[in-house]
């Protein structure tokens, strides 16, 4: 399996749209996404992927396995890692800076993916994504 971690701003959302709608069902592949979001309110962004895509579309879980032709969605307020092949979320570090942190997404897709993993920047916040490019 390969595993490809998806950037996006606030302002990202029709570009993931447009994405995640061209993508086909491949049993080889999963997807992680962290979009910046405002941390106070809730998120309609699993339901509205999944009218763009095949593919399903889950809200991660702490600990949950990442699955082939899964896209799997980090929720508001946290920042998403991958363990080996589960998701893990935390609360997101004081910083100054967009949440979730893109590159903290896209170093564990780095660490424990290594050439079975990617990275995709639609849009982002500053340089947020950059430093997780490079490593991948």
């Amino acid at each position: 399996m390969h595993l490809v971690g998806i950037g996006a701003s606030a302002g990202g959302l029709e570009a993931l749209q447009l994405m995640l709608g061209s993508l086909v069902t491949d049993g080889n592949v999963a997807y992680v996404v962290a979009q910046h979001l405002s941390p106070d309110h809730g998120s309609l962004m699993v339901e509205l992927l999944a009218r763009a895509t095949p593919l399903q579309v889950l809200k991660a879980v702490d600990g949950a396995e990442l699955l082939p032709g899964t896209i799997t969605v980090c929720p508001p307020n946290h920042d998403i890692r991958v363990l080996g092949n589960r998701v893990a979320l935390a609360d997101p570090e004081p910083r100054f800076g967009p949440s979730p942190s893109i590159d903290r997404l896209f170093e564990s897709i780095a660490e424990h993916w290594s050439e079975r993993g990617a990275a995709v920047v639609l849009s982002g916040t500053g340089s947020d994504g950059a430093r997780g490019l490079r490593a991948i």
